[in-house]
């Protein structure tokens, strides 16, 4: 055997390079797809950390109107639609179409608010605007809500 081995020692050593080649090469092939799993992992974390907080100004938007304090809601809008814009254009690739029109259409209707409190800034809404009003505090909250669970949804299908 050991005369074998030193006659042929060049081709036992190539095929032995070979063999760990290969295992090198799908142990890289693994830690390439986990490393990618993990990377998408952290993006949906954060779009859902992103649509939580989003969550959260609109439920204090929602507070401030009904307790007539619109120059705190006033704040709180302008922060929940730069949020709203930042969340379409940063996620635009990971949101589903459906999603993204909702949270197109919910900016508007935050601007409308927007616009309707800036044009009432001594806390009295007018009779014709509280429907409105009332629309918007069942409505955005909402939205942001069950964008939210969809965020987190995708995070447990990839548990």
């Amino acid at each position: 055997m050991w005369q074998f081995l030193g006659q042929n020692w060049g081709n036992v050593a190539s095929a032995a390079g070979l063999v760990f080649s290969f295992l090198a090469f799908v142990f890289s092939k693994r830690a390439s797809r986990a490393a990618k799993e993990a990377r998408e992992l952290a993006l949906s974390r954060s779009l859902g950390e992103d649509m939580n907080n989003a969550n959260k100004i609109a439920s204090d938007t929602v507070a401030y109107i009904r307790a007539e304090r619109s120059e705190m809601a006033l704040v709180r809008l302008g922060e929940l639609i730069n949020l709203t814009s930042y969340i379409i254009s940063r996620w635009q690739v990971q949101l589903p179409l459906a999603s993204k029109n909702r949270l197109i259409a919910s900016r508007e209707q935050l601007h409308v608010v927007h616009d309707l409190l800036d044009k009432t800034r001594d806390g009295q809404i007018g009779a014709r605007d509280r429907p409105t009003l009332a629309r918007f505090c069942r409505e955005i909250p909402t939205v942001f809500t069950e964008e939210y669970g969809r965020a987190v949804s995708v995070l447990d299908r990839r548990d």
